[in-house]
């Protein structure tokens, strides 16, 4: 069975489509981690106790170093993990960009316009 020549097109496409979807959620994902509303809730609370406003004791302020650690590595774990889809993408669109372009060049030339010194194609 031979292989389709149309199919050499679309099967790209689609990837390409999906590649992009992938990009954009990926963009979305980076938005989330930038977008954290926590950071001024400590910033807050640790400017209350520089104030003297609040107190805190080993145990808690233990407890916002162990936590304040535990979200870095998170976000620095979530960070890797984009970078790492965002490669896998680009490798995804490469190989359906020459999957294209070899699709492109096997029709046949019968079949493209054929343009004249006029400008106007002729029928083929």
């Amino acid at each position: 069975m031979r292989l389709d020549r149309k199919l050499l097109l679309i099967a790209p496409s689609i990837v390409l489509f999906f590649v992009v979807a992938g990009i954009v959620y990926t963009a979305s994902q980076l938005h989330v981690l930038s977008a954290t509303v926590a950071w001024k809730d400590g910033r807050d609370l640790v400017a209350s106790v520089e104030r003297g406003q609040r107190t805190l004791d080993q145990r808690q302020a233990l407890n916002i170093v162990q936590y304040a650690l535990d979200v870095e590595e998170r976000r620095t774990a979530a960070i890797a993990a984009i970078r790492d889809l965002l490669l896998w993408l680009a490798g995804m669109a490469f190989v359906s960009l020459v999957a294209l372009a070899i699709g492109i060049r096997g029709v046949r030339r019968e079949h493209w316009p054929r343009f004249t010194a006029t400008g106007h194609a002729e029928p083929s």
